[in-house]
């Protein structure tokens, strides 16, 4: 398989496809697939279960006492264990705070990246950030966040963040914040306690803002579920010969609605890929937007995937259309989601260079999974 082959492949049935990175990939066999980083999997075996939070912050003007407050979250691996995603929910007294994490490891640098969404940022998901200003470390008994902040004067600042005594049953985790080699000052501790049967429940925004999107609502509505798919590669595209391939699709919301989650396992007949895809709405532009992690390339998660595509859902159909370059040309990819019902979805990706005809790549078909079967299906 070529390489423009398998930045392709590595797309199917994720809102956003290939950047430059995965364009690049090597194709990798089932028996030599790539493997989650062991940083990964090490601070993976540390936090994932599900936690009960008692949140202290420290006195400040608005609360001279201090507070008091409550939450949930849960730590769990995405598909084949190339990312980590942190779901969480805290109490406030003014409203509603819905948080997801995602953390990665990205060989290039052998460093862990990471990004935030939430529903207090106007943007849903900082990219910028996650770029630019986030640094995390992992010495298998801290985790260690910190990131760079700049106001609008100009004026730096550091938050510091730290998970310790991490325990199979409880951690603590402190929030501090100053100038950049400065002291800082201790703004709240939280103290966990690991619950069993726990998830993260949905539940509707108590925040100052709206909520969820009504674009977000919508799609989540029309894709939420556990879908079972089959692939058709079209000759010349993908493969020179064509083929077909099985795989299974779990789309879902993170805490509050803010984020759709697709979480993708494909079976090709030359390999095995694991996808996940983010996909939020950015109310500084009134537009959708994701980004695309995989097991393909150096970083799981590929921030060209959030730059260079374009996103709509019009209530009937989701459409991505990607730029990327390939031999010295400018190239398209097109994918659409259509005939969307309860049971079932057609899925239809097509490249091409830019301003010309595009040639159909693959077709995907999804059958939605009744609730027993993709609960037998998640236990093996």
């Amino acid at each position: 398989m070529n390489k423009v082959s398998r930045a392709v492949l590595m797309s199917l049935g994720l809102l956003i496809v290939f950047g430059s990175s995965i364009a690049t990939a090597k194709a990798q066999s089932l028996t030599s697939a790539p493997q989650p980083s062991a940083e990964l999997q090490s601070l993976t075996k540390a936090l994932a279960e599900d936690w009960s939070l008692s949140v202290n912050f420290e006195p400040s003007s608005p609360a001279p006492k201090g507070l008091v407050n409550t939450g949930e979250e849960t730590w769990r691996p995405g598909p084949g264990g190339f990312t980590l995603l942190e779901e969480e929910h805290l109490h406030m007294p003014d409203g509603d705070l819905f948080l997801l994490g995602v953390i990665w490891w990205n060989t290039a640098d052998n460093a862990f990246h990471g990004m935030e969404c939430q529903n207090r940022l106007p943007y849903t998901c900082d990219v910028k950030g996650a770029q630019n200003d986030i640094t995390m470390s992992w010495d298998g008994k801290q985790f260690v966040i910190d990131e760079m902040e700049t106001s609008k004067s100009g004026k730096k600042s550091v938050w510091h963040e730290v998970w310790s005594e991490i325990t199979p049953n409880s951690f603590t985790q402190t929030g501090e914040y100053g100038e950049p080699g400065g002291p800082r000052k201790r703004l709240f501790t939280i103290h966990a306690t690991k619950v069993a049967n726990s998830q993260i429940k949905e539940r509707s925004s108590q925040s100052n803002d709206a909520g969820p999107a009504p674009e977000m609502q919508s799609l989540a509505k029309a894709l939420k579920g556990d879908w079972s798919t089959t692939y058709e590669f079209a000759p010349g595209g993908i493969s020179p010969t064509g083929g077909t391939g099985t795989g299974e699709e779990n789309w879902r919301t993170g805490p509050g609605g803010y984020v759709l989650i697709e979480e993708e396992h494909v079976r090709s007949p030359s390999e095995e890929m694991f996808l996940i895809a983010f996909h939020w709405w950015d109310k500084t532009t009134n537009k959708l937007r994701g980004m695309l992690c995989n097991n393909s390339g150096p970083a799981a998660c590929d921030f060209n995937t959030n730059s260079n595509s374009s996103l709509n859902w019009d209530g009937k159909q989701l459409t991505i259309d990607m730029g990327f370059p390939q031999n010295g040309k400018k190239m398209t990819w097109h994918e659409v989601w259509s005939g969307i019902t309860a049971t079932s979805f057609t899925q239809a990706g097509e490249m091409g260079e830019v301003g010309g005809p595009l040639k159909r790549a693959v077709a995907i078909r999804g059958t939605k999974l009744a609730p027993e079967a993709a609960s037998k299906r998640k236990g093996q």
